[in-house]
């Protein structure tokens, strides 16, 4: 898009969110496993172009340094001349880990870009076991406001059965779309931040507007005083495919 960048770090993986009150016992299992500390590792890189677009695909693995693999994903990018980008990724889940907290895509955009409109359940946080609240609908509003603030800093936000997301500020803006209802949640604050800081007056805007872009998330639940998450509500299938198109714009 007319050679201008809207990432101001390169795009992750993502499969870790800030755990939640509900998450205090699995908590432990996602840490011993790694998933809070996961990076990629690329094994082969496959790069065609023509004059109508660029295909690169990679495969590659998620995991934790000196620990076992978590995820062996295929990545298949296509980029199309307007900057209009292509995703799709198949996931393949190591079935001795425990379920995931999400899986997905993390990005940060330039701090300006806070107007977010979104065609999903809204107008406050859903989640697939936490979204009778909400309703399926175009909302519009800025990123500081879908934060929830609770007293302890924790995974907030998401946005649950969404067709797309549009992120914007005074110059440009940007677009996700799945091909099947995905999750998302935008935020001054990164996962980290959520996951280290005790209250939430101790919380740092990390400079960025945080988007994850989640094929799936975890259930939010009810372990802290009741029940272990129900099956249906967990990520611990072993295979996880995510289509989603990004389209950047001029404003």
């Amino acid at each position: 898009m007319e050679n201008r960048s809207l990432l101001e770090r390169p795009m992750e993986y993502n499969i870790w969110r800030a755990p939640v009150d509900n998450d205090r016992w699995i908590r432990e299992e996602w840490e011993r496993a790694g998933y809070h500390r996961a990076i990629a590792r690329a094994y082969e890189t496959r790069v065609r172009a023509d004059e109508e677009k660029a295909r690169i695909e990679t495969v590659l693995s998620v995991s934790a340094v000196h620990l076992q693999r978590i995820l062996n994903i295929r990545a298949c990018w296509t980029i199309w001349p307007d900057g209009t980008i292509d995703a799709a990724l198949h996931g393949e889940k190591n079935p001795t880990l425990p379920f995931l907290p999400r899986f997905g895509l993390r990005l940060f955009l330039p701090k300006a870009m806070t107007r977010v409109n979104y065609c999903g359940i809204g107008p406050v946080e859903s989640y697939i076991d936490k979204k009778w609240a909400g309703y399926h609908g175009v909302f519009d509003m800025d990123v500081k406001d879908m934060h929830e603030d609770y007293i302890r800093p924790q995974e907030n936000g998401s946005r649950w059965g969404c067709d797309y997301v549009t992120l914007s500020g005074q110059s440009a803006r940007l677009t996700a779309a799945g091909s099947a209802p995905f999750s998302f949640s935008a935020s001054p604050y990164s996962q980290e931040e959520l996951a280290q800081k005790a209250h939430s007056f101790e919380l740092t805007p990390c400079g960025d507007t945080v988007l994850c872009l989640d094929c799936a998330q975890n259930g939010i639940g009810s372990e802290s005083c009741g029940p272990r998450l129900l099956p249906r509500y967990r990520l611990d299938g072993e295979q996880y495919s995510f289509h989603i198109r990004l389209i950047p714009e001029l404003a």
